[in-house]
């Protein structure tokens, strides 16, 4: 196979270790894989001025693959793509949503809104000054949730599991315009139709001019499964869902074991 030229890494379970950081060995291996000319890029679930903090923070900067491929940012969060769900998609989603009473959260343009009033996304508890610099903006409650999807696109629904998810999910398979998947086994990712990880990292290796057989990816839970599948050489953690596994061309160490370095030494170094 050709050489390695885009790294696509999941961050939660896969980038980050047991304790949450990226460690010393995989920051040397990014590191490593920069200085040899490989573009390493983030493909979170999470929105790209979440993840471009996080990389802020251990002095990184790279693409990101956000929201599940439906917003795709360059180093500097310069927009190279976007794919924010059809309007009766997301009304249809937020009916079923108020209608089950279920506690979600709206990913919308440079925008999250919490639809329990007094709840706070993670990311304004820990980052909230940082991310209103760049122009982020948080709304709560479900009257705000109706005002935000009139003023902002949106790219994305988190559905908490406050209420038993296989009836929201049985309920969703009507709402036409989106997929679902998930991030952990307690919560559902509401997506518009036909985009993921998958389809952002095709994007970004298109605008990079590079074919998918020159991309490696990592991941560990199901909303991964789709960059697994897309790269040439697709890379399951060792702590990854049984699924995510049979998806992958290689499986890893798990991520409290170093497996995110292990992989790049091991494929792309």
């Amino acid at each position: 196979m050709p050489p390695i030229k885009l790294i696509a890494t999941d961050i939660d379970g896969t980038l980050l270790n047991a304790q949450g950081v990226i460690t010393e060995r995989s920051l040397r291996a990014i590191r490593a894989a920069q200085e040899k000319g490989i573009t390493v890029a983030i493909a979170t679930g999470r929105f790209p001025e979440n993840a471009f903090l996080l990389l802020e923070d251990y002095g990184l900067r790279m693409p990101i693959i956000g929201v599940n491929g439906a917003r795709i940012v360059d180093e500097n969060l310069r927009e190279i793509s976007c794919h924010p769900m059809a309007p009766e998609a997301v009304q249809g989603t937020i009916n079923v949503l108020m209608n089950a009473g279920s506690d979600f959260f709206v990913f919308g343009d440079h925008a999250i809104c919490t639809a329990t009033a007094q709840r706070k996304h993670h990311s304004e508890l820990s980052q909230g000054d940082r991310m209103r610099k760049l122009g982020f903006r948080y709304y709560h409650g479900k009257e705000e949730v109706k005002d935000i999807v009139r003023q902002h696109a949106v790219y994305k629904f988190f559905v908490c599991d406050n209420v038993p998810l296989p009836i929201v999910r049985k309920e969703l398979a009507s709402v036409p315009g989106i997929d679902l998947t998930q991030s952990w086994f307690n919560n559902i990712e509401i997506m518009p139709a036909g985009i993921d990880k998958g389809q952002g990292v095709r994007d970004l290796a298109a605008s990079l001019g590079l074919s998918m057989d020159q991309v490696m990816t990592l991941g560990d839970q199901d909303n991964d499964i789709p960059i697994l599948k897309a790269a040439g050489r697709g890379i399951a953690m060792g702590n990854a869902s049984e699924e995510t596994k049979a998806a992958a061309r290689f499986v890893t160490a798990s991520y409290a074991e170093e497996g995110f370095a292990k992989a790049l030494e091991t494929y792309a170094l």
